[in-house]
């Protein structure tokens, strides 16, 4: 092609990727040429197969690379007035989540990396039920400075702590390339239900994903899924007139979804809060005590510099709300 290809509103068009978008998922490269065009139709136009990458069907989180084609189907607006519309929308959008993003502490930052707290309730990203992600928060807050902003990986959102975001295509790269490698070291604190055994240091249990909607995932232990490995490490016991928990440190071998709160639950402690794999009954009553979130946080992530080739470790302090309800319960004493 002489020269590049634009999303066209009355015919298919092929894009070849560029250095610029190179290893890129599909749909965050959509959003990035649709402007304006909602997330959810993105997703749509993926899962129709409309959109192929060299002449063949993807998924969502399939990347892009320099040289690929991919095939855009017509991206059609009705009339101007609608347009004006979606650019009113548009504009208030970001500023409401440029607003939301001033709020994110933000742990670590030079001109490769940007670390942050994330604060628990918020997703990572928009889509799956949820317009304004972290991404698009801190894409919005930093329009004018910082045009490259991607996850270099994800948490749930119901979890708070350490994220990684990159701001050069560079540093994703080499960054990515360490969790396929399996270099980092993941440490989470969770609050489970019950006395957690002192010699159960690991829990190894394959994880089958299954897409209970399309806004839900659900995870289960089963021969048929993927390796899942977690190391666990009592940190501190403690009992109240509501039963005893236990504050331990998992540390994720793998990189499964759901991981950690599947392993706990599986084991038959559950992490108190947890809306998907917990115990429910207790949650209704820890929320009347003020714990009204899952109580997991990233709390130390250690990684190679991707710009000195140095390790760093990155470490994002409990929210409020779990250290009060921590503070709130009786430590006991270790024997």
């Amino acid at each position: 092609m002489n020269s590049p290809e634009k999303p066209n509103p009355d015919r298919a068009v092929l894009i070849k990727i560029d250095e610029r978008h190179h290893d890129q998922r599909l749909d965050n490269f959509l959003a990035a040429i649709c402007k304006g065009v909602p997330k959810t139709h993105i997703f749509r136009i993926i899962r129709s197969g409309e959109v192929r990458i060299n002449k063949k069907r993807a998924e969502a989180k399939t990347r892009v690379y320099s040289g690929d084609e991919v095939r855009v189907p017509p991206i059609e607006t009705t009339n101007n007035q609608l347009l004006e519309i979606n650019s009113s929308q548009e504009a208030f959008n970001k500023k409401s989540a440029a607003q939301l993003g001033q709020s994110i502490p933000v742990l670590f930052e030079d001109d490769g990396l940007l670390v942050v707290n994330k604060p628990s309730g918020l997703a990572v990203h928009g889509g799956s039920g949820h317009s304004q992600g972290l991404i698009e928060c801190l894409r919005a807050l930093r329009a004018d400075t910082h045009i490259d902003l991607e996850l270099v990986h994800r948490i749930d959102r119901e979890t708070s702590g350490v994220l990684v975001v990159s701001k050069k295509r560079s540093v994703l790269r080499r960054l990515q390339e360490q969790l396929r490698q399996r270099s980092w070291k993941k440490y989470y604190l969770a609050l489970v239900k019950g006395a957690w055994p002192s010699n159960l240091h690991q829990v190894d249990l394959p994880l089958l994903k299954t897409q209970a909607s399309e806004k839900e995932a659900r995870v289960f232990v089963s021969s048929e899924g993927d390796h899942a490995l977690t190391k666990f490490k009592v940190i501190q016991r403690f009992k109240s007139n509501i039963g005893e928990f236990t504050l331990i440190q998992a540390n994720i071998l793998t990189g499964r979804t759901h991981q950690i709160r599947v392993h706990t639950s599986a084991s038959g402690y559950p992490i108190v809060g947890d809306d998907r794999y917990g115990d429910f009954e207790l949650n209704k009553i820890l929320a009347k005590s003020g714990l009204k979130r899952m109580f997991l946080h990233a709390a130390r992530l250690g990684l190679i510099h991707p710009g000195t080739n140095e390790p760093i470790v990155l470490e994002a302090p409990l929210a409020p709300e779990l250290e009060r309800f921590l503070h709130s319960l009786q430590a006991v004493p270790k024997s």
